[in-house]
């Protein structure tokens, strides 16, 4: 618990400090974007999980929530560096702050199966999460879309903010920001 709490603490911190400093965003090419989406895909498939959290991690920052439904799952089955259920229902929630049945009835799922208490804790974390990288935090734009031309919606498509000169305006992660300051 005593974690928990820290761990939103420097997560709140972060989020006051992020909005005012511009290294809490990068320009990024709109090739190198896609392509590290990609390869973040890639590296899954391929069961190099450190290197599919790794890129997923960077996208999921930026705000989409494809990303963060992912980073949330590796999270729950332990593909990442440590396994944290906290963390993954905290991203999985983040990534249902966009209104899909995919990520939301997992989110849904996941509240059932916690007590009160624990449920309060997890909140709280994917409360952080979304003050850093929330729709609004990151200037995301997320749509639904059908790909198989059919009336259900079944993919979400995020897109970061144009910065103009082909590059996308791309929110980093807060640890990465504060070891750039460093």
């Amino acid at each position: 618990m005593k974690k928990s709490v820290l761990w939103t603490t420097g997560l709140l911190a972060a989020a006051a400090t992020a909005g005012a400093d511009d290294a809490a965003f990068e320009r990024v090419q709109y090739n190198a974007y896609y392509n590290s989406l990609r390869d973040a895909a890639v590296a899954y498939d391929h069961k190099d999980y450190a290197r599919a959290f790794e890129l997923s991690r960077r996208a999921a920052c930026a705000g989409d929530k494809n990303s963060q439904s992912i980073i949330g799952r590796m999270y729950l089955l332990g593909q990442t560096p440590a396994r944290d259920d906290l963390a993954g229902y905290a991203w999985i929630k983040l990534a249902a702050e966009f209104n899909y049945t995919g990520f939301t009835s997992l989110a849904r799922k996941l509240e059932d199966s916690q007590t009160p208490e624990v449920r309060q804790v997890a909140n709280a974390r994917a409360d952080a999460l979304r003050k850093l990288y929330g729709m609004g935090a990151t200037n995301m734009s997320c749509h639904g879309e059908s790909r198989h031309g059919a009336y259900l919606i079944d993919s979400v498509v995020c897109t970061p903010k144009d910065a103009g000169g082909g590059e996308f305006q791309l929110r980093r992660c807060a640890d990465d920001v504060e070891k750039r300051q460093e």
